[in-house]
């Protein structure tokens, strides 16, 4: 149930837009011009008309006549129109609406837009996926294209589009991948090679785990140097402030090698509530700037192959390499899921090499003696 502006030739017009059941139970919609055409007007108009559903348990009642008589099929088009107005900009963070954005404009709109939403199913997405895998995708890329429409389903059953959620296939499975992790020497050799403001933010990823936008968000109110700990409470994308990925705020005390990139720069702030990571020209890091940054430092210090999550990456198996616990870890990183923490918790080459390396020795012989 939403109003929205639509161009209609050179006019932009209100449009009040209530799926609803008929007296019988058959399904129907309301969608029409507002009476009046400004926002508060048709707002005004939109809750009498929504007053008078929640009083009567339909629209049978109402005097204007529905756009049709019969049950009107709502199409994918019709679904993520009042998805994006609804469920996409109340329930998901701005990078999950960047993100589910971007697939269903290049994706998902241009192959399901004027289909009706019970034609799409099991069979419909076993079709994409497979023109997906020969497009060459990831998994993890395919993997997000289907949640994207998932999201738009299960928004359009709630709002009564359609009636249930039809029988989907399973989600591409992404597989685990070794990384490489960064160690000591390469993060000092990177930050040694990135200019002044590079270097700041880069600290922080490497030294407190921040995420880019979260690095983007931190602000010198933020940043208590007296007592040694910086609080995340805010992430940065497309320009929007939202709270952190995990949702919950958290402390992460300062380490030696962050403060002494902090404290030259808290000097020169022009406030508490600037931002504490600035570009070299003064001005708050775009979304893409924090990576050509990385990517600039990595390539003089000589470096390849990471990326600016490998610093995030470098804090949590720098913690557990210290012997630090998984509890305390995924705290320090913001990770919901202790699941989440421990994946990060890679058995390092040399415990590999170390472990084959028993059969070098006497491990062997040692173990087929030893009375069972």
């Amino acid at each position: 149930m939403t109003i929205r502006k639509e161009e209609r030739g050179d006019k932009p017009r209100w449009i009040i837009d209530i799926p609803y059941r008929t007296a019988d139970g058959r399904r129907a919609r309301y969608r029409r011009d507002a009476q009046v055409q400004t926002k508060a007007a048709a707002e005004a108009e939109h809750r009498r008309l929504i007053a008078e559903l929640a009083n009567t348990g339909t629209l049978a009642s109402i005097t204007l006549t529905p756009v049709s008589s019969e049950a009107e099929p709502f199409t994918f088009t019709d679904a993520v129109k009042y998805y994006r107005g609804t469920h996409m900009q109340t329930r998901l963070k701005p990078s999950t609406r960047a993100s589910y954005n971007r697939w269903l404009d290049a994706v998902l709109l241009p192959r399901f837009g004027e289909q009706g939403l019970a034609d799409i199913g099991g069979k419909a997405l076993s079709e994409l996926d497979a023109d997906l895998v020969a497009d060459e995708l990831e998994p993890s890329t395919r993997a997000n294209i289907h949640c994207a429409l998932r999201s738009v389903l299960r928004c359009a059953v709630s709002a009564g589009l359609q009636p249930a959620m039809p029988k989907l296939p399973a989600l591409p499975k992404v597989g685990r991948r070794i990384v490489r992790p960064m160690r000591r020497e390469h993060v000092d050799k990177l930050l040694a090679s990135s200019s002044a403001s590079g270097r700041l933010a880069l600290s922080l990823m490497a030294f407190a785990g921040l995420r880019p936008s979260e690095v983007r968000g931190l602000r010198w109110c933020d940043v208590d140097l007296k007592s040694g700990v910086l609080t995340v409470r805010r992430g940065r994308v497309v320009g929007e402030d939202s709270t952190p990925k995990s949702h919950h705020h958290r402390a992460v005390p300062l380490s030696n090698p962050l403060r002494t990139c902090l404290e030259p720069a808290a000097k020169a702030k022009a406030s508490p509530w600037q931002e504490v990571a600035l570009t070299a020209q003064g001005r708050p890091w775009g979304d893409f700037g924090l990576h050509q940054a990385f990517l600039r430092a990595q390539k003089r210090a000589g470096l390849e192959g990471w990326t600016p999550r490998s610093l995030r990456h470098f804090f949590v198996t720098a913690l557990f390499g210290l012997g630090a616990s998984a509890p305390v870890i995924q705290k320090l990183a913001g990770h919901s899921d202790l699941a989440t923490t421990q994946r990060y918790a890679d058995v390092d080459a040399n415990d590999l090499r170390g472990a084959i390396g028993l059969f070098d020795g006497n491990g062997v012989e040692m173990a087929q003696a030893r009375p069972r």
